[in-house]
């Protein structure tokens, strides 16, 4: 239930949590000032995840190679969205007993030599923390 509070902002009753102040207009700057700091992770050599390139015939393997202590979540297969539009899906042959790991590095096939591509990386990492999360990653 939202009711008007003081100096125009919006008031949420909650029973569980109690009276929530928040400045509507602002959440987009709050979810986009989010967005900024993830994927400066990107940037960061001490980012969760690497693409590595190596030949594979006439296309180029892309591996993806998680931090120390990062394991790459086998349920949720990462994806790399490439600025064409065409999303590759990365894989192994090899998970983990419980099969919610990859046990080998997972990769994807993309077409022609490449030394680099640029695209949207999403994968689901874990770490020591007891739930896996998200990760997005400009490349």
């Amino acid at each position: 239930m939202r009711t008007p509070g003081p100096v125009g902002r919006d008031v949420t009753l909650s029973k569980a949590k109690g009276p929530e102040y928040g400045f509507g207009a602002f959440a987009s700057l709050r979810m986009t000032l989010g967005m900024v700091v993830l994927l400066g992770c990107a940037a960061d050599p001490a980012a969760p995840l690497r693409v590595e390139y190596s030949p594979a015939g006439d296309s180029t393997r892309l591996t993806l190679v998680p931090s120390a202590g990062i394991r790459i979540n086998a349920r949720l297969k990462p994806a790399l969205e490439l600025s064409d539009g065409t999303v590759l899906r990365f894989d192994s042959p090899r998970l983990t007993a419980d099969s919610a790991y990859f046990a080998e590095l997972p990769s994807a096939l993309v077409a022609g030599p490449r030394k680099d591509v640029s695209g949207t990386l999403r994968a689901s990492i874990c770490g020591d923390e007891p739930a896996c999360r998200g990760v997005v990653l400009e490349l």
